[in-house]
């Protein structure tokens, strides 16, 4: 329970709290042109309300990075949910890279399938292909799980949902900054300037939003074939 929670607090802190806090930090020097006299004038507990915001925004964006990916970024970036699809021989490349990674996965299915005897007659259409394809990922996962080879894919995790956090974020900066424009006319260069920063951020992050969610998976597989072979040699 204590190695529980202590995982449960190192997600919390890495992909609510930091990017909260730097949402919020980047949202108040925004609005500080026009409201930096309302936050002085408040005593010592505006620092725990920023902190409790900031932990509340960090939430909102975690649960939209949920919708975003589930309503678009599986989509139009990968085709489909990648624990659906990497195992899809015209569309693996998106989530494995090469086709080796993609023997292996086959291997594991087969392994997968022979274990649990998992009836496979029955599937004659790509949707019951993507369900098993889904549930062969979630057996790999509950065993790397349960026999601790999960660390280095739960630090992929984090990274690409803090990131996924974070590129959603600059966005609504941006937003920000140009409905500040707009309202108050003022500050044009830095506005702006600070937009064209956001923009290229919000590219970078998301990048490897990506790109650490590819890791993931790649890492859970392998870590599952060593389990596998482990397993035969004993």
């Amino acid at each position: 329970m204590e190695n529980l929670l202590k995982k449960f607090n190192i997600f919390d802190l890495f992909t609510m709290l930091i990017p909260g806090v730097i949402i919020l930090t980047l949202s108040c020097i925004s609005l500080s042109f026009e409201y930096y006299d309302r936050w002085t004038n408040w005593e010592k507990e505006k620092y725990v309300i920023f902190f409790v915001i900031s932990y509340l925004l960090g939430i909102v964006f975690q649960q939209l990075g949920n919708i975003v990916d589930q309503k678009w970024i599986y989509r139009h970036v990968y085709g489909g949910s990648p624990r659906e699809i990497f195992l899809l021989k015209d569309k693996y490349m998106k989530i494995l890279n090469n086709e080796l990674a993609y023997k292996d996965a086959l291997n594991i299915k087969k392994y997968l399938i022979d274990y649990f005897d998992i009836d496979t007659k029955n599937i004659r259409n790509i949707e019951q292909q993507k369900q098993l394809n889904a549930r062969i990922f979630s057996y790999c996962l509950n065993i790397v799980e349960i026999n601790g080879l999960s660390f280095k894919a739960d630090k992929m995790l984090v990274i690409s949902e803090m990131s996924r956090s974070l590129s959603l974020g600059f966005i609504s900066i941006i937003l920000l900054n140009l409905l500040m424009i707009l309202f108050f006319h003022f500050h044009y260069v830095f506005f702006l300037m600070e937009n064209i920063i956001l923009l290229f951020l919000a590219y970078i992050f998301f990048d490897r939003k990506k790109q650490y969610e590819k890791y993931r998976y790649i890492i859970i597989l392998r870590m599952f074939s060593i389990y596998m072979r482990d397993k035969e040699i004993k």
